[in-house]
């Protein structure tokens, strides 16, 4: 007996849903802007601000980012930059034909950027907002990668990396030093063009996971003064690495109005940390590992 046309089309329709069913993926997914964005699969996606760059590439889905912004450079890429975090083109994005764009609410907060989604949103590109980046903690940090790992169709993955963020925090729990040391993070362009860093962003989270505590009274960002800084008197500095570059090393930070005044300076005890700290992202575990090592040798 010959197939007839709806036993044919059935067949069809049977072999092309079971050769989809491997990649394919379908979600709804709510933003941190309350905007919700349906997701099919997405294979062109321009991902705005580090963490997100690091955490699609922690659930394997690099091959995916067509598009960043100056801070997506880890891991080492080659991905077209659309240009600064805090001034984004939506021309520069839209040429780049994606069909999901993945930002963070501390980014796109930006005056200028509010202005740049809408325009994205009015040309018909999808546009998901996740949770801040610089506030949250490590909890922040779970919470945007079981967004993408709801986004990408990869619970396992998401979970993995998850369990492996507390092995590693047990580990710099572990190491923390014996004596708490009282701790400045500063922020230095140059020798004379430096910022004392208060209790907002990823290096407060770092300090208080490594084992110390931030000594800052206030939250936000302030200039370094000497009397401040002497008032202050932490017994540990931390800067970003570029930051300790700009002022020549350990020797230019340690010529900082007041540093020579602190224990950290009479001591020489000022550390380097990535440049990225500010932002918190999945290396957090990590880099508090490793300071929480570097303090129990110093202070115990």
């Amino acid at each position: 007996m010959r197939p007839t046309h709806t036993t044919l089309t059935r067949a069809a329709l049977t072999l092309s849903l079971l050769l989809a069913a491997p990649g394919a993926h379908a979600a709804t997914v709510r933003g941190a802007d309350g905007v919700s964005v349906s997701v099919s699969s997405p294979r062109r996606v321009v991902a705005l601000n580090a963490t997100t760059v690091e955490l699609i590439y922690r659930l394997g889905k690099q091959g995916t980012i067509v598009g960043t912004d100056v801070t997506g450079t880890y891991p080492p890429n080659r991905i077209p930059s659309v240009g600064h975090w805090a001034q984004l083109p939506a021309e520069g994005i839209i040429a780049l034909k994606p069909d999901l764009v993945i930002g963070t609410a501390d980014n796109l907060a930006m005056p200028a950027n509010q202005k740049v989604t809408q325009q994205l949103r009015a040309a018909g590109v999808k546009v998901l907002v996740l949770p801040a980046s610089d506030t949250g903690g490590l909890d922040g940090v779970r919470t945007r990668l079981n967004i993408l790992a709801d986004v990408y169709g990869v619970p396992g993955a998401a979970q993995a990396l998850s369990r492996s963020f507390d092995t590693t925090l047990k580990a710099a729990q572990a190491n923390r030093p014996k004596v708490t040391p009282r701790v400045l993070f500063l922020y230095a362009h140059g020798p004379g063009d430096a910022s004392i860093y208060g209790t907002d962003g990823g290096a407060d989270d770092l300090i208080t996971l490594a084992g110390g505590r931030n000594v800052a009274p206030f939250r936000d960002t302030r200039p370094l003064t000497a009397e401040a800084l002497v008032a202050l008197n932490p017994d540990a500095i931390i800067l970003l690495e570029r930051g300790l570059d700009a002022l020549g090393g350990i020797e230019g930070a340690l010529k900082l109005p007041g540093v020579m005044q602190t224990n950290a300076g009479r001591q020489g005890r000022v550390y380097a940390v990535d440049n990225s700290i500010r932002w918190i992202g999945p290396r957090l575990p990590e880099f508090a590992l490793k300071l929480a090592r570097q303090w129990n040798a110093d202070f115990r």
